[in-house]
Order: structure tokens, then C-alpha cells, then sequence
């Protein structure tokens, strides 16, 4: 038996793994913005000032995707996104804790660099997963997004209105901490 195959061995694991780590990072990109207003009155900001909680988030991302993903290519697409999802915990760990807007905003910063999940996932699954396995399981991660977005706008509403505004992050915490 050779490397190749024992790795290969344990895809769906691999795949759930990789799913969860996709669902930490989907719900934390929805689940703000319904939560917002609660946000807002919690912190007494101005409208312009708790949008940033959302912006800086997907301004993050956008910049922090691209670069881990190349370093996952350069040092190991494991090693990255185990680097990932402790930056993702971290951020969603001050995120939860804030007890200011800027300390949220903070948060929110470092938890973008948890959308280099993506693709170090979509890199795994090409590198690991049998060639008739890889469309099935970049298609499971894909829906993850889509899973992930649907389900934040509504547990969202529920957290807020039931227990407070810190655990739409100790949710995303959660799942990273699994993953």
C-alpha cells in the first residue's frame, strides 16, 4: 500500500473536515449583517461606523485569500489551513469578547483571513481525493458557501433576538474549534 492510496483512503473524513471549516467561515460572512441594528443600539454607533463590521470583514478576505492560498501552495495546503482556522478562531474569539465597536471591528479584521479556506480546501481535494472523487467534493465545499449563508441570516435573528449578539461568534467559534 502506498502513501498515495492511504491517503486517499479517508476521503470523507477529509471532505467533513473540510466542510465544517467552509461552514465556520460562511456563517460568520452572513450572520452579521441581520445583526446589525442589534449591533448598532448595543454600541451606540452611527450607522456609517457598524457597517465597518461588515465591510472590514470581506475587505480582509478579499486581500488575505489569495496570499495563504499561494503560501499553502509555497509551505503545505494543510499546514495553511490549520494556520487559517487558528487566525478564524482567534478573530471570532475577540469578536465575541469586544466590549467595543473598534475591539469588533478588530475581530472582524482578522477573522477575513478565514477566506483562504476556499481555496486551500478546493487545493486538498484536487491534491488528495481520487480523480473521480475531486468534482463531488469541490461541489460539497461549494454548497457549503451557499448552506452556510442560507443558514446564518436565520440563526442569526434567532441568537440575537434569544441570547445576544456575542453568540453569532461563539457559534463560528465552534465550528472552527471542529473543524
Amino acid at each position: 500500500m502506498t502513501a498515495t492510496s492511504v491517503k486517499r483512503q479517508h476521503y470523507g473524513l477529509t471532505l467533513a473536515v473540510l466542510a465544517i471549516a467552509g461552514l465556520s467561515f460562511a456563517l460568520l460572512q452572513t450572520m452579521v449583517a441581520p445583526a446589525l441594528p442589534a449591533i448598532q443600539h448595543e454600541y451606540g454607533a452611527s450607522t456609517p461606523a457598524v457597517t465597518w463590521v461588515l465591510t472590514i470583514y470581506l475587505l480582509t478576505a478579499s486581500i488575505c485569500t489569495p496570499i495563504f492560498g499561494r503560501l499553502g501552495d509555497m509551505f503545505g495546503k494543510e499546514r495553511l489551513l490549520v494556520i487559517v482556522l487558528l487566525v478564524l478562531g482567534a478573530g471570532t474569539l475577540i469578536s465575541a469578547l469586544s466590549t467595543s465597536l473598534a475591539m469588533l471591528i478588530a475581530g472582524r479584521a482578522v477573522q477575513g483571513a478565514g477566506g483562504a479556506i476556499f481555496p486551500l480546501a478546493f487545493g486538498i481535494i484536487r491534491d488528495e481525493f481520487p480523480r473521480e472523487k475531486v468534482a463531488t467534493g469541490i461541489g460539497t465545499i461549494s454548497a457549503m458557501f451557499g448552506i452556510g449563508g442560507g443558514v446564518g441570516l436565520v440563526v442569526a435573528g434567532v441568537l440575537v433576538d434569544g441570547i445576544g449578539v456575542a453568540w453569532i461568534f461563539w457559534l463560528s467559534a465552534a465550528a472552527a474549534a471542529i473543524a
